[in-house]
């Protein structure tokens, strides 16, 4: 029995340090007075690596089940989840909490002014194949939900081509163009995605191209091939064949990024995708397009040498295929999409247990009325933590807060006039359609605002001008919360760098989001420098009342000696 005991003891302090050493590892840097780092160090150029293909039924079981299995009986998580912090915070971030630009993420509306004509023009340049000239068709898709071309414009640029489900005409190219426009405003890596018009006769098939024939084996390909292929989709009224046309990405593609762990040939891949800020706050970004279909399929990584014929290089990491989105897949409208997953054995056991008599919420959806070809893209009952994707995202299920806050900021900043130019863009057929996009674009973006902000104060981009430190309040500024009513207030202290506490104010009502340093305790009798030769900051908390009570603290650090903001903590 004492054997017993004493191997029980053991096990719990294993756990119990298990648990402790992670925190350890990610207690915040100590403060240093020193301009904020905003670029993720690149590491030194690499050797082209091999092709990533993982096998899809792998990654389907894998994701599906095993990896779920796996977070839902990790006992650590388990622990960290009474903490409301099941996983550590994300690592490529900053001192003010922002994702660093990498060769995943460029930081731009969130953080820099973009018109709405820059959030139209996409990556760029913002057209497709010349239309001035035949397209060569250099390879061909004919199986799969998707049939599509490879093609080659006069210029030599080549695009990847595919086409609306019949019965959808303009849909899905509309959806694609537009969501990488926003998703590339926000940050991502994404091709630049055109919807295009051409005729039959403009296609002209290149020598040598063949065909995959349901066997697997290959043959010649022919005209009488590329008309088949080209029969079942639907045309517009003067003949002409309406398309999405993806241009190919600079590099040489390498396969897709898996959304957890490293890739094993890139060394200069150090954070574990699954920690990264930008792909768990993708959660977000795809809850509000409702890009259900996130399979890592659906990415690509490109190895960019240095120059023209150089053996070493980068690996870049982009976001391709946004055509399942706005409400529509590769095979029409289903109602489950972005609130089931493939197959939900939570959503099942519910049903099964309420032998009928619960109704789940998607069966209550309803098409837009004035364009129902969009299929079921609506604001009604969403919840963006409640979005699912069709497989689970091993990112997105380590998605905390402070992610979602993040994310939340960029897409709050989108205006409805960014959000009118990128849905321009797709060129829809049905001009309601691109009115109702727009509409529930912005109701989709104000809902998520609301959520995330309600859990994380968006008291943000903080400043100090002449001994004043200033902020702004995102939720007012953007619209979420009427001025009228809202209260802020905020103390001051005196800290060292590893945030100890030297003196402390109390809190100050404001009228403004601002406060004057004067009100540092110690300021006018010039206590407020330690007797020590050690650095010292200000720490400014901040708290919003918008009627139901004070918030929680957004924490800000200033360097004394320089006057610069130094760290930001949520």
């Amino acid at each position: 029995m004492a054997k017993r005991r004493r191997c029980a003891t053991s096990l719990l302090l294993l756990a119990l340090l298990a648990l402790a050493a992670p925190a350890a590892a990610r207690k915040p840097a100590p403060l240093a007075d020193a301009p904020v780092a905003w670029w993720e160090d690149p590491g030194a150029p690499i050797a082209r690596p091999e092709t990533r293909e993982p096998h899809d039924l792998v990654d389907m079981a894998r994701d599906g089940f095993f990896l779920p299995v796996e977070r839902f009986f990790n006992p650590l998580r388990r622990l960290r989840d009474l903490k409301g912090d099941p996983v550590a915070p994300a690592r490529d971030i900053n001192s003010l909490d922002e994702a660093l630009n990498s060769s995943w993420f460029t930081n731009r509306i969130g953080l820099f002014p973009m018109s709405p004509a820059e959030v139209a023009l996409g990556p760029g340049p913002g057209r497709g194949p010349d239309p001035d000239g035949p397209w060569l068709v250099v390879a061909a898709k004919a199986q799969g939900v998707t049939p599509g071309f490879t093609v080659r414009d006069v210029n030599g640029t080549t695009f990847l081509v595919k086409f609306d489900p019949p019965g959808y005409l303009g849909m899905t190219s509309a959806a694609g163009a537009i969501c990488a426009r926003l998703f590339h405003a926000a940050g991502y890596n994404v091709p630049d995605d055109n919807v295009v018009t051409f005729t039959p006769e403009q296609l002209v098939l290149d020598e040598g191209v063949t065909l995959k024939l349901p066997d697997g084996t290959r043959r010649a390909m022919t005209r009488a091939d590329l008309d088949a292929i080209l029969a079942p989709v639907e045309r517009l009224e003067d003949g002409r064949i309406l398309a999405i046309a993806s241009r190919w990405v600079a590099g040489r593609p390498i396969g897709c990024f898996d959304y957890r762990g490293l890739r094993a040939d890139d060394p200069n891949d150090r954070i574990p995708h699954q920690e990264r800020r930008e792909l768990r706050g993708l959660r977000f970004f795809a809850a509000w397009l409702n890009h259900f279909d996130t399979k890592q399929q659906n990415s690509m990584d490109t190895w960019e040498p240095l120059a023209d014929g150089a053996d070493r290089g980068f690996v870049k990491h982009y976001l391709i295929d946004f055509a399942s989105t706005l409400g529509l897949g590769a095979g029409g409208p289903e109602p489950t999409f972005g609130r089931e997953l493939t197959v939900d054995f939570p959503a099942i056991a519910k049903r099964t247990a309420a032998l009928g008599l619960h109704e789940d919420a998607w069966r209550r959806l309803e098409r837009p009325a004035a364009a129902p070809g969009l299929g079921y893209w609506t604001a009604q009952d969403f919840d963006p933590w409640a979005f699912d994707p069709l497989r689970p995202n091993s990112a997105f299920a380590d998605c905390t807060p402070r992610d979602a806050y993040w994310a939340a900021k960029i897409i709050s900043a989108f205006t409805d006039e960014q959000l009118r130019a990128a849905v321009t863009a797709g060129r829809y057929v049905d001009p309601a359609a691109a009115d109702v996009v727009a509409r529930v674009l912005g109701e989709r973006r104000d809902i998520i605002a609301k959520v995330a902000f309600d859990e994380t104060p968006p008291l943000d981009f903080f400043s100090q001008v002449e001994g004043v430190v200033l902020w702004r309040d995102l939720g007012v500024e953007r619209g979420i919360y009427p001025a009228a009513g809202t209260r802020y207030r905020a103390r001051l202290a005196t800290v060292r760098a590893d945030r100890r506490v030297v003196e402390q104010g109390e809190w100050m009502d404001l009228a403004a989001t601002n406060v004057a340093l004067s009100a540092l305790p110690g300021f006018a009798r010039g206590k407020a420098v330690p007797p020590t030769s050690a650095p010292t900051y200000v720490e400014v908390q901040c708290q919003v009342d918008r009627g139901d009570g004070w918030s929680r603290t957004v924490t800000c650090y200033l360097a004394r000696a320089s006057g610069r903001v130094v760290a930001v903590d949520r």
